[in-house]
């Protein structure tokens, strides 16, 4: 009895159960019948890779909004809705296309939106994927001794300090400072700026998943 467990033992092997075709197969049928009830049920959150920034999080209602069917996002994506706030954008394609930046763009790919807002991924703030020393793949000196004012201060310090803006630079100008040179450095007061948001629709748009992997055909 002992030898013929023993046997039975040696020839079970887990592994030549998971490469058995039946339970291969079997497998398959079950993620098609998850894939297939989520598309029936509008249950289009289980597609999502990861969380989504909290500026775009309304659209994840609405995948079309920004994908076709599973194409990448493109830079045209995203000046669809950011067009304007693009028009005056202190570091726009037309700056980097200037020769003499042409080695720093080998550190980051600034031509392309989704090198710095890449969604469904970790977050660290403002819709920024990457790591909040971003600046420093260019502005390296500044903290290394080209400009004094700036000796000491940390690689990661740049936005998250609240003193620069990658795509908006009117609050940290000469032409800014030169104004408000005998300005106080605090205001008496500190207040936030009033936000005033128009909503364009009273309600999101119904999700139909089905026109999601239709793109909109029916």
């Amino acid at each position: 009895m002992g030898k013929m467990g023993s046997n039975l033992g040696r020839s079970f092997k887990p592994a030549k159960l998971l490469q058995s075709k039946f339970v291969i197969i079997g497998i398959m049928i079950l993620v098609l019948t998850w894939l297939s009830g989520a598309i029936a049920l509008d249950k289009r959150s289980v597609f999502l890779p990861g969380e989504t920034s909290e500026g775009h999080v309304l659209f994840e209602v609405s995948c079309n909004s920004c994908h076709e069917s599973f194409k990448p996002i493109t830079n045209e994506t995203c000046t669809r809705c950011h067009e304007a706030e693009l028009a005056t954008d202190a570091h726009g394609a037309k700056k980097f296309r200037d020769p003499r930046w042409a080695e720093l763009r080998e550190n980051l790919d600034v031509m392309t939106c989704t090198a710095c807002h890449e969604e469904h991924v970790h977050m660290f703030g403002r819709g920024v994927h990457l790591k909040p020393d971003l600046c420093m793949a260019c502005h390296e000196g500044v903290i290394q001794g080209d400009l004094a004012s700036h000796n000491g201060f940390a690689a990661d310090g740049c936005w998250t300090a609240g003193c620069h803006n990658f795509h908006d630079h009117s609050g940290i100008s000469t032409g800014f400072l030169r104004q408000n040179l005998d300005k106080p450095d605090m205001l008496p007061k500190p207040v936030l700026p009033k936000l005033t948001v128009t909503a364009e629709l009273d309600t999101p748009p119904e999700p139909d998943l089905s026109k999601e992997f239709l793109e909109g055909k029916s």
